[in-house]
């Protein structure tokens, strides 16, 4: 007979050693090496069932704060909500107008929901790259590093930045919603990272000489986290 504790996602890896759990966004997922069976799955849950009804019951009592742009007509941008409208134009483009966003369209567009996420990301990531150079120039001449090789913006689910040993740096496309502060700090951590590929304790002192408030910014952003993810 198969035991179902709950509804749950399996992913097998042959990579993985041990058995785990995550439950994030009210789901559940279980992580395995492949030669583990189900059966034998669904038996460390049935005992692990108790853990894990607890944390989804514990997420069902947190506020989803995450933005809906297409829906509540409305962003956040450096740490400011910006109202957006939406209509048909001559073509498809994104006009700034005080606090205010006018995202148009051509008649020529189908999936209207598509075309304004399409449009409203670029228009975001032009806005956070911008600032993101600008502040890189800044920190990197103050921290006495070069410049980096590659700068990407993309949106990632675990990470805010990254680098890596070719001097390229990434950040994630939602910190566009966060404010200065919080976005420097991101800046800084991964500048840190050209002379420390890790988090040792000589790492932090380094992002603390160049960002002293820098643990202010880090809970900022893990207390508003889910706030900067957008839902279209």
């Amino acid at each position: 007979m198969r035991i179902i504790v709950f509804e749950y996602q399996l992913k097998k890896s042959t990579r993985r050693k041990t058995v785990a759990i995550k439950v994030h966004n009210k789901k559940v997922t279980v992580y395995a090496p492949q030669f583990v069976s189900n059966k034998q799955i669904e038996k460390w849950l049935f005992n692990k069932q108790a853990w894990v009804r607890a944390q989804l019951t514990k997420q069902l009592y947190i506020t989803d704060t995450r933005q809906y742009p297409l829906r509540d007509k409305q962003v956040l941008i450096f740490d400011r909500a910006v109202n957006i409208e939406f209509k048909q134009g001559v073509k498809s483009e994104v006009i700034k107008c005080d606090n205010n966003l006018l995202i148009t369209h051509s008649s020529r567009v189908k999936n209207l929901g598509q075309k304004y996420q399409q449009i409203l990301e670029e228009y975001l990531k032009e806005q956070l790259t911008a600032y993101i150079e600008m502040r890189l120039a800044y920190f990197c001449e103050k921290m006495g590093e070069e410049l980096p090789m590659r700068l990407k913006i993309a949106i990632y689910k675990r990470k805010w930045g990254s680098c890596n040993s070719k001097r390229e740096l990434t950040f994630n496309l939602h910190l566009i919603g966060a404010p200065y502060h919080a976005i420097d700090y991101v800046i800084v951590h991964e500048l840190a990272h050209l002379r420390h590929l890790n988090h040792s304790k000589a790492f932090w002192q380094h992002v603390e000489r160049f960002f002293p408030d820098y643990k202010a910014s880090s809970k900022w952003l893990k207390q508003n986290s889910m706030g900067l993810q957008w839902v279209f």
